[in-house]
């Protein structure tokens, strides 16, 4: 049964998170900051500004990866100076609640190294987890850079992307977990380069142990107690030895852009002469686009494709569509396999807008359609055309800021399907 004492430290570290932590990982921008006002003469007075950033000016990123370095433009964007404290938290079936702090150093423009570090405690399973990334430019602006990192993480499978505050609120108020589990435990080495404005090209050489995660049945919640919850698959345990191949982009969106453009491309190569307990070729990619069609109207893509081009992947490897964050009218992870399609579409009008000296808000209204599904081949092929393809759509309502949605989806194939309702905290993609 949840205590009144985890309820406490979930709350507070939850209002932390909202404006350290989660900003840094999802790069959605929570802040709320304070500021001298001048006066007529130009001297500061004694006068407070509020300023609340309502999502108008934005870095946008596929959520990939451990999130222990920001990108060097959205660090110096964002004006964080030197260094940063987080404080990462985390409520959920298999760790119960996990809590840490999170560390970075950077320097904009100087060749000094960028340090990344976060050091967390899952307290139902009593394990002390940690992750460290030290990356040295060799030229300037990490036009090229050479980095290496080491993890001990409460892992889960990569196209789960609910953020972890609104999942950890999800299980605290509503006995509800978007995510599948696992611990990965390894390092890794890497050199970067930037190719302009294009992208950013990383080569990986990784080793990681894996471990399967079971669900504690203990973990409360507030509301649903009854409700049981998912079982926590278990994977392939063992060692992988992998090569990695990256492209990714973030991208700068503001109200005077007119779109912004980011992707996630990864080929991967695992054990061969490489050695470790599994041998495969995997591809995946994940690009995104978000169009501001008119001052109030925006669209937002996305197109997945994931293959395995070679061998076996493991459970923990291979892909899932289906919950909130792809096909919204469908379970968590109810497609599975070896091979992936998926696109996304998101139609979003701006009804109302309020602005008073302090305060800006609004409302939303969202149209979007879903439509994908995973698969497993034993030959290798992503044989699309042979595929049956799952069509969720609906509509929702969203603030002006994007810090609240509430979507009404239903199986657009299934004429007496229900519908599912979601409440998200950010844009899903």
């Amino acid at each position: 049964m949840i205590t009144l004492r985890t309820v406490a430290i979930l709350a507070a570290l939850a209002l932390a998170t909202a404006g350290a932590s989660d900003a840094a990982a999802q790069a959605v921008s929570d802040k709320l900051s304070f500021a001298p006002a001048p006066d007529d003469s130009g001297a500061a007075s004694d006068t407070i500004l509020v300023d609340i950033d309502d999502g108008s000016d934005e870095w946008l990123r596929t959520p990939f990866g451990d999130h222990l370095l920001m990108d060097v433009d959205e660090w110096a964007e964002r004006s964080r100076g030197v260094s940063h404290f987080s404080l990462p938290m985390a409520y959920n079936r298999v760790d119960s609640y996990r809590l840490g702090v999170g560390y970075q150093a950077q320097a904009p423009e100087t060749m000094y190294p960028r340090v990344g570090a976060r050091l967390e405690y899952a307290f139902q399973r009593e394990r002390t987890l940690y992750g460290l990334q030290v990356e040295q430019p060799l030229l300037r602006r990490g036009r090229l850079a050479l980095g290496v990192s080491t993890v001990r993480v409460t892992d889960h499978s990569e196209l789960q992307q609910v953020g972890e505050l609104e999942n950890s609120l999800a299980m605290l108020f509503g006995r509800i977990d978007y995510r599948d589990y696992f611990e990965r435990e390894g390092y890794g080495a890497y050199l970067a380069s930037r190719l302009g404005w294009l992208s950013t090209l990383s080569l990986h050489a990784r080793s990681d142990d894996y471990r399967s995660l079971t669900t504690r049945g203990g973990t409360g919640s507030i509301f649903y107690r009854d409700r049981e919850l998912r079982p926590n698959p278990p994977i392939d345990e063992g060692e992988s030895r992998r090569a990695i191949v990256r492209f990714e982009r973030v991208t700068h969106r503001t109200s005077r852009t007119r779109a912004g453009l980011y992707h996630w491309l990864e080929l991967e190569f695992a054990g061969r002469d490489l050695g470790g307990d599994f041998d495969y070729t995997r591809l995946l990619a994940d690009v995104r686009s978000v169009v501001r069609l008119s001052p109030a109207t925006t669209l937002a893509l996305r197109m997945v494709g994931g293959s395995n081009l070679d061998g076996r992947l493991p459970a923990q490897r291979t892909f899932t569509v289906g919950g909130v964050d792809g096909l919204r009218a469908h379970r968590t992870a109810q497609f599975r396999g070896d091979q992936i399609a998926l696109g996304q579409m998101e139609y979003t009008i701006g009804l109302w807008r309020m602005k008073a000296n302090v305060f800006e808000g609004g409302l939303h209204a969202i149209v979007f359609l879903d439509t994908g599904t995973a698969w497993f081949n034993s030959d290798g092929d992503w044989d699309l055309g042979g595929q049956h393809f799952a069509v969720d759509g609906g509509f929702g309502l969203a603030t002006a800021e994007d810090n609240l949605r509430v979507y009404f989806a239903r199986d657009l194939q299934d004429a007496g399907g229900d519908i599912r309702i979601s409440v998200r905290l950010q844009r899903p993609f």
